[in-house]
Order: structure tokens, then sequence, then C-alpha cells
């Protein structure tokens, strides 16, 4: 049997994913097997498993992809910001913010996908160790952000820029749910002018 190349290889789990996308999209996560992944990515159903142990590793890996073009999409935002403007963490944040609200607008099948994780964390092991990590890190850097802007003077001295970082953190969660139960219905410009002059010194 001739060998999958390696572009064949990373098209296929492309492929895969989208169908398992698709699939968890229509009818969530519970309900959505191996076999109808395979069949929406029109394959053999033993060919997801090549890719993917499990349904739970899949879900995993949307995740991951997710959160890989998040960041990628977060530091070109503040990549780009004028000079003077990176050095003001407040500034920063509010960019950060937008450019999350960008995502979420311009892919929301799969964030609404994803919103499902925190409720299956509960249950499923990977899923929680990959939610968990995620949060954690936003946590962090959040955190480091705040402290930034407590040195310089943009939040007051007496901010708990861990406690901080935790209510943005549960804000961006809870925009994202009411944004998919009524989508349009704010803008996130003005979640990131909300969230960046919270708690001004």
């Amino acid at each position: 049997m001739p060998r999958i190349g390696e572009d064949q290889r990373t098209a296929r789990r492309g492929q895969i994913l989208a169908a398992a996308l698709a699939c968890f999209a229509r009818t969530g996560y519970h309900a959505t097997t191996m076999a109808d992944v395979a069949a929406e990515a029109r394959v053999s159903k033993g060919t997801p498993y090549m890719y993917f142990p499990s349904k739970e590793t899949l879900y995993v890996a949307l995740h991951n992809q997710w959160d890989c073009a998040l960041i990628v999409r977060i530091n070109a935002a503040i990549t780009n910001m004028p000079a003077g403007q990176r050095r003001s963490p407040r500034r920063v944040l509010r960019t950060l913010v937008t450019a999350i609200g960008a995502h979420v607008t311009e892919d929301p099948q799969t964030c609404r996908v994803l919103m499902e994780a925190r409720t299956l964390a509960a249950y499923q092991p990977a899923i929680a160790a990959a939610v968990q990590d995620s949060d954690t890190q936003a946590r962090q850097q959040l955190a480091s952000l705040i402290q930034a802007g407590i040195t310089a003077g943009e939040w007051p001295g007496g901010t708990d820029p861990v406690l901080q970082a935790r209510l943005i953190t549960a804000t961006l969660h809870g925009m994202m749910a009411q944004w998919h139960l009524a989508p349009g219905s704010f803008s996130w410009d003005t979640v990131a002018d909300a969230l960046s002059t919270s708690g001004h010194s």
C-alpha cells in the first residue's frame, strides 16, 4: 500500500476536523459519533482513528486549533499597534479584547461548539486539561498585563491583578455566550472599551 505524503495527511486531518466541527455544531458533542464524523468527511469509518484516537481528542484538537489561531490574531493586532499605544497596558487590553471579538464574529460556528467545553470538562479529562491549560495561560498573561498597568499608574495600586484577570476572562466568556444567543446584539468594541476602562485609577 503506498504511503500517504505529509501534505496529504495534513489535508486529510483538516478534512476530518472540519467534518467533526460540522457534526458537533449540528448535534452536539454527546450525540456525535466517530462514525458520523467519517460519514461527514466521506471517508471510511476507521480513517478518523488514524488521526485522532477518540472523539475526545478530536474535540481537544478543535479547541487547540481555535486557541492557536486566536493567539496569532491577538499577537498580530498588538504588533500592529502604534509604538506609543503598545506602552499603555490599558490600550493593549482593549486591542486584545477587540481581537477576541473579531475571532468570535468571524468563526461563530467553532466558538459556539467550543462553548460546550466548560460543561464537558466536568466529565471528559482531556477536555478538562485543555480548558484548564488555556484558561491558566490567559489569566497569567492578563494578570501580568494588569500588573504592568498598576506599575504604570493605569490601575489603582490596590488592584489584585489575579482577581482582575479572572473577572475579565469570566466577562469575556459570558459575552461570548450572549453573542451566540443574540448575534449582533452588542458591539465588541463597546465591550473592549468597558473592560479596558473598568477599575481606572
